[in-house]
């Protein structure tokens, strides 16, 4: 079969492109021919064929590019193929709906917000194709404002990053971290992900706190730290192979978006067996479950770190009793949930 996947790809960052590039992977190794329809910089990371549209780095002009750009480089070349799978339905979406072809839209999160003419073309795409959500919270924001109904198909992390993980000790000396309690968080530094929550938590609570990723508010949030007097290293964006070890050798990862449509971080920070506090947001529920703490706001994520920063009874308690519930997950059965609903 010949597999066509629209969106953002290896290597930038984020839930949807780790959903694109590990569906690739696990289509090739199921014997299926994939080729990624993608912005500007993207590459394959395990023998998919990428082609790069031209899409600048500019806001607004970037999604806008890339939804023409990409629904003319279908109507030529996409009727080839045998599945299309457009991520995140604000633009692949958008490019399918405009292309006129058949496939299956994957809505992410925030990707339900979007203009009248937007919801106009991607409804008449959902009306000729399948719809994916990947968590039910999203299921039923797409049913609400949509009136349709989709198949949730969650993501998965990749089992074989989370073994063999290098000691505490050796990871913080790696990084420079010393033995005090350290809190982590991963996001890219734009507003929805609530990294100044973070930094705000971090300005209140006596620990060391990092932040890995990177995005147009990092000099803002540097500064906001500084006049803060919070004791907090910006990390820039980290490698898995980097991040998951430091994910590891913290004592909590805490995670306060404004907005979430699914939180795969989540999910690889009970993988990597770190404790986890979370927003009360989205679908950040049905991912945490009641294996880690969730805050309704900075106040509550502030006591709730202090607390468990005092009682090392309770924080050993939450470290790693998830870690198997997540790993019986995987890529493979995210691909195979595909191919089911063709």
């Amino acid at each position: 079969m010949r597999v066509l996947i629209i969106g953002a790809h290896y290597p930038e960052r984020g839930g949807v492109q780790l959903y694109s590039t590990y569906l690739s992977r696990e289509f090739i190794k199921m014997g299926h021919e994939v080729e990624v329809l993608s912005y500007s910089g993207s590459s394959s990371c395990f023998g998919e064929v990428v082609h790069q549209l031209r899409t600048p780095k500019v806001k607004l002009i970037r999604g806008t590019s890339f939804i023409i750009n990409a629904s003319m480089w279908m109507k030529r070349k996409g009727r080839k193929f045998d599945l299309i799978i457009a991520n995140y339905a604000k633009t692949a979406g958008a490019a399918l709906g405009i292309s006129s072809l058949k496939g299956i839209i994957v809505f992410h999160g925030t990707d339900i917000f979007m203009g009248r003419i937007l919801k106009s073309i991607v409804r008449k795409s959902l009306s000729r194709g399948k719809t994916v959500s990947v968590s039910r919270y999203i299921a039923e924001r797409v049913r609400s404002i949509f009136g349709v109904e989709s198949t949730v198909i969650p993501g998965a992390v990749d089992r074989d990053e989370f073994l063999n993980i290098p000691e505490r000790d050796v990871v913080r000396s790696e990084f420079g971290f010393s033995d005090e309690f350290l809190v982590l968080s991963a996001a890219s530094l734009v507003p929805v992900k609530g990294v100044d929550l973070v930094v705000e938590v971090a300005s209140r609570v006596d620990a060391q706190f990092a932040i890995a990723g990177d995005g147009p508010l990092r000099k803002f949030l540097e500064k906001k730290a500084r006049k803060s007097g919070a004791k907090v290293r910006f990390l820039g964006n980290l490698d898995h192979k980097k991040l998951i070890p430091l994910m590891s050798a913290s004592d909590v990862f805490l995670h306060m978006p404004r907005f979430e449509g699914y939180g795969l971080v989540i999910a690889e920070a009970l993988a990597a067996g770190v404790p986890v506090v979370a927003a009360n947001v989205g679908a950040i529920p049905e991912v945490l479950g009641r294996d880690g703490i969730l805050v309704g706001s900075v106040e509550e994520a502030v006591q709730a770190i202090r607390e468990l920063k005092e009682n090392r009874e309770k924080l050993n308690s939450f470290r790693g009793i998830a870690r198997d519930r997540v790993l019986s997950r995987s890529w493979r059965d995210v691909a195979e949930e595909f191919l089911k609903i063709v």
